[in-house]
């Protein structure tokens, strides 16, 4: 006998997606990225009606991704996610691991078959429960939605946002099943009661300031600032720390903290790199390093506390990263690096410069000079492309920078400016996915000129961001170094064996012509061969309407040659200095 197929009542199922969209807004949820499906019809038609939400159409899930987390990061508010069951989810998962790893907040809401369809070969079906594995904060397996009333929904909805970023922040998931007709009224449902959003509770605990305040009381203490989202203020507390305790900052590009206003009077180095590189750091050993957020791009601080014996090593990170591939880490301290900065301001001796610090500064001053000299008067390539962008962006500017070799390049050539900078990288995951969609994110998500700057096997992994920007109304300009292939791999020491094809197997030459993409992006286009070009093409792209597309060719083994030539020149630079 046949059995009845369970069917929705389209009122009481728009009532409950209405209410949840409606608490998302109270929780401090402004923005979904959707992407078009049947399964979640009701949930795009609910977001549609919802007062207090913008409403961005994605035709790609896992561009749709990588757009809310910029999204997320330039407003400091949760971004919501919705598309239709089946594979339509799983294109999320690169998004959702980088938002885990990075500590981004997403709500990701994701349509899905009953029960009874489950398991029976249905379309667009697959298991989404624990779709994303150990790369999700929280997750729920709702009930057939339109099953419960929606004041359930409601507690779900402020509970989703709140695991979003307490304790620690990152993505979440609601899968939601859907029984036909997916079809909503046309009537509005009654509004539902909503809760008040809790206030952010992310301030260290009393026994971490009394050891830390212990620890800086120490003159020989030195600070590494890794990839962190921190804003003028958190900027602020951070450098101002650092001038109370006369600890000197190795900035990565990553963390902010190489641009603003704060690096006239505070000890920020941009050479940080190359010092540790050199063996300036094996002759100055602090008695403490403070790890602030994520891993720093450079490989030299890894290889320096593998064969340096620190003392104290301590990790500062609200994501609960505390990465520690030297295994050198003593102590983990689970907060904010700016919470816990403005905490420890008040507690802390103001001993201001040093001795111990002014070698420091010394040091790096000399190798800034010597590596500006070398850029100078060297081929136009990816580390001119890197000065040339930071020299232009202007104050207040979002620049995103993909990984591989452009984090590299700035981590390597970004100078110290007091103009204001806000620098987003995805180094979570470290992936060269989804960087164009990314940074449209960060455009929609702030007022500022924004700028990607981006190697080309990672534009290619992305082209449908790229297709997005005109339809989505969003302003960007993309500087794209192309070297024909995967140019980092000529930094490894494989590229020299003379039995391995390095070139097929690793560079991986595509052999395309990156410009074409500014026709079928609708943006305009510049090719540029020289520093004035390029200045020229900033000036007239930077901050305007539309997607513009910059395309700079370049050449892996002149950037590997450069890459070495400064760390040379800045090993005899230092070489020469009184110790």
């Amino acid at each position: 006998m046949r059995t009845t197929t369970p069917t929705a009542d389209p009122i009481q199922v728009q009532a409950t997606c209405r209410a949840l969209f409606a608490q998302l807004v109270a929780s401090g949820v402004s923005h979904v990225a959707v992407s078009p499906g049947s399964r979640s019809t009701p949930l795009t038609v609910a977001v549609d009606r919802t007062p207090g939400i913008t409403l961005s159409m994605h035709l790609d899930e896992r561009s749709a991704g990588f757009f809310a987390m910029g999204l997320a990061r330039s407003s400091r508010r949760p971004v919501a996610l919705v598309c239709t069951s089946g594979s339509a989810a799983a294109n999320y998962l690169p998004a959702v691991v980088e938002a885990f790893h990075s500590g981004v907040p997403l709500i990701v809401i994701t349509a899905d078959r009953p029960p009874e369809l489950q398991g029976r070969g249905a379309p667009q079906t697959i298991d989404q429960t624990g779709l994303y594995g150990s790369h999700i904060r929280w997750e729920h397996q709702a009930d057939v939605i339109g099953s419960e009333p929606p004041e359930v929904t409601v507690r779900l909805a402020a509970l989703a946002v709140e695991r979003s970023l307490e304790p620690v922040p990152g993505p979440v998931h609601l899968n939601c099943p859907f029984r036909e007709p997916l079809e909503p009224p046309t009537c509005d449902p009654p509004p539902t009661i909503l809760l008040a959003a809790p206030a952010a509770t992310r301030q260290p605990a009393q026994n971490d300031v009394g050891m830390l305040k212990a620890l800086l009381s120490r003159e020989k203490g030195l600070i590494v600032a890794g990839p962190m989202d921190l804003d003028t203020r958190g900027k602020a507390a951070v450098s101002e720390l650092a001038t109370a305790i006369g600890w000197p900052i190795i900035a990565d590009p990553a963390s902010g903290l190489r641009r603003g206003p704060h690096t006239i009077h505070s000890p920020v180095m941009s050479c940080g790199d190359h010092l540790l590189a050199a063996g300036m750091a094996d002759d100055h050993q602090p008695d403490v390093v403070l790890q602030l957020g994520g891993m720093p791009t450079s490989r030299a601080y890894r290889l320096w506390l593998e064969r340096c014996e620190v003392e104290r090593v301590v990790a500062v990170d609200h994501t609960g990263r505390f990465p520690d591939p030297s295994f050198a880490v003593t102590d983990r301290v689970a907060c904010g690096p700016a919470e816990l900065a403005a905490a420890l301001a008040p507690v802390t001796e103001q001993r201001g410069s040093t001795e111990w610090a002014d070698r420091w500064l010394d040091a790096d001053s000399a190798a800034a000079a010597t590596v500006a000299g070398l850029v100078a008067s060297a081929p136009f390539d990816e580390p001119g492309v890197a000065v040339a962008l930071c020299q232009a962006m202007p104050g207040g500017a979002n620049l995103v920078v993909s990984n591989s070799m452009p984090i590299r390049d700035l981590d390597a050539f970004m100078p110290l400016d007091q103009r204001p900078l806000d620098v987003y990288a995805n180094r979570g995951a470290n992936g060269i996915d989804g960087q164009v969609s990314t940074a449209l994110g960060v455009a929609a998500g702030s007022d500022a000129p924004t700028l990607l700057f981006t190697g080309d096997l990672a534009l290619l992994h992305d082209l449908t961001g790229l297709v997005a920007g005109r339809r989505l109304g969003v302003d960007l300009t993309v500087v794209v170094v192309d070297n024909d292939g995967g140019g980092i791999f000529s930094f490894l020491p494989i590229a020299a064996e003379s039995g391995i094809d390095h070139d097929r197997l690793f560079h991986t030459p595509h052999g395309l012509d990156l410009g074409h993409t500014a026709s079928l992006a609708g943006a305009t286009l510049d090719r540029v061969s020289n520093r004035a070009d390029l200045d020229l093409a900033l000036a007239t792209s930077l901050g305007h309407p539309g997607i513009h597309l910059v395309h700079v060719r370049t050449s892996a083994s002149t950037n590997v040659g450069l890459h070495r030539n400064a760390a040379a020149a800045v090993a005899e630079t230092l070489g020469g200095m009184n110790p």
